[in-house]
């Protein structure tokens, strides 16, 4: 499991997150997390429920999976509700397709069943083709938020 000491790589995953789509045209980097919505994904790394996964190759990390509580005066895009955490997560551009993202999220599924965990809830763009992968791990879709679909899986 990562660390506090993971944090800024857990937010080069999470800006690689939003903008999966190498078409999209991205932001400047320090820019993007200034912007209080975004800033605070990641504040205060390490608080009770935070948890997250790095992959590496050759010691080097290639992708990350994290998830944490929100509450319902301060949360993120695929709320649910305080009892399930909302999953992130992303690879390395060259990494994608090679099953990393499958694991990253297999390892964070079963360390929430280990936690007593009930569901756990994420936020995908339609056009993502990672909500395959999420829709055969078992994410259903319950909502739709902008442009964005919340999905769920029951644990």
């Amino acid at each position: 499991m990562a660390t506090k000491l993971d944090l800024p790589y857990l937010k080069e995953m999470l800006f690689e997150a939003f903008f999966w789509n190498p078409e999209m045209e991205r932001p400047n980097y320090h820019e993007f997390f200034t912007h209080p919505e975004f800033k605070k994904l990641l504040a205060e790394w390490g608080r009770s429920g935070d948890k997250a996964a790095i992959a590496e190759v050759e010691n080097k990390p290639i992708g990350a999976a994290w998830y944490r509580f929100w509450t319902e005066k301060n949360h993120s895009y695929g709320f649910i509700d305080s009892e399930t955490p909302e999953l992130g997560i992303a690879v390395d551009s060259s990494f994608r397709s090679q099953g990393i993202g499958r694991a990253l999220l297999c390892d964070l599924i079963e360390v929430a069943r280990n936690e007593g965990i009930k569901t756990i809830s994420l936020s995908v763009n339609p056009d993502n083709f990672a909500k395959e992968l999420y829709g055969k791990e078992g994410f259903v879709k319950v909502g739709e938020s902008g442009t964005s679909w919340t999905l769920l899986l029951y644990l």
